[in-house]
């Protein structure tokens, strides 16, 4: 049987099937490329472009590297940094003071009571209304009510009823001295408690008694506004500085009667 002669033959790969293209010498993918600096592109740019190109490049990264160091000191300064630490912490409601008229009493307190003016101060938080619709206030006051961070209150009438019915101030009989509640009796407010009773599930009305000392006198000499409303000192029953809180009763008395002077050490 013939054999199909096409089945010896062996194909032949021509050299030009395979042939290798070679670029010249020249060009432009064998030229040395050369990076421009940062600082040679920003030259070569004119006003308007020089604006832009800080803009894109180079503000980006320092407001980085801006807010990575800010963030890396108050780090370092709040975990390895020196805690200044509340002896005394009153919640100011409507405030009746600017910054510069705290300055005028509270310096004479921080000697009192500080011992160490790089670990301790005092506090006049001024962020409270006693209006319903601050809610932000009245969360911010109830939670640090109940973290036991407030040791006083000064306020009008309305927050010291609330505060007074929620049975969250000291009746002043059973925290003053008997000399220092003497100076204060003219000024002691007695009040009524309303205070829910669970046992006969509705509200009762408590003995009244003496939970605060009207600081009226003393909020209109130091404070810069036309006062209308009265003021009242109280003392909160859960407060951590219970002690200081009475001696700023005190202390306001001294002040009121020229005992001693408001400019202090630390003020």
């Amino acid at each position: 049987m013939p054999r199909d002669r096409t089945c010896h033959k062996r194909m032949r790969i021509e050299a030009g099937d395979n042939k290798k293209t070679v670029l010249p010498d020249n060009s432009a993918i064998y030229s040395k490329r050369e990076k421009r600096t940062d600082r040679e592109t920003f030259k070569s740019l004119d006003r308007k472009g020089k604006w832009q190109y800080f803009k894109d490049y180079i503000l980006k990264k320092l407001l980085v590297s801006i807010a990575v160091v800010a963030i890396l000191i108050y780090a370092f300064v709040t975990i390895f940094g020196p805690k200044v630490m509340p002896v005394y912490y009153a919640a100011v409601f409507s405030n009746p003071f600017t910054e510069r008229d705290m300055d005028q009493f509270r310096g004479g307190f921080r000697d009192l009571v500080i011992n160490d003016p790089d670990l301790e101060d005092v506090y006049f938080d001024t962020a409270f209304s006693f209006d319903e619709s601050d809610s932000a206030g009245r969360y911010k006051f109830a939670a640090l009510l109940a973290a036991a961070e407030i040791d006083a209150l000064i306020c009008p009438m309305a927050e010291l009823r609330t505060d007074v019915n929620s049975e969250a101030i000291w009746d002043l009989r059973e925290i003053l001295p008997e000399e220092l509640y003497k100076r204060v009796e003219d000024k002691l407010v007695w009040l009524e408690p309303e205070v829910y009773d669970p046992d006969y599930d509705k509200t009762v009305i408590m003995p009244s008694a003496p939970y605060a000392v009207d600081i009226s006198d003393f909020v209109k000499k130091y404070s810069s506004y036309d006062v209308r409303l009265n003021y009242y000192y109280s003392v909160v029953i859960n407060g951590t500085h219970k002690d200081n809180a009475v001696k700023f009763i005190e202390y306001m008395m001294d002040l009121l009667e020229g005992k001693t002077s408001a400019v202090g050490n630390y003020s």
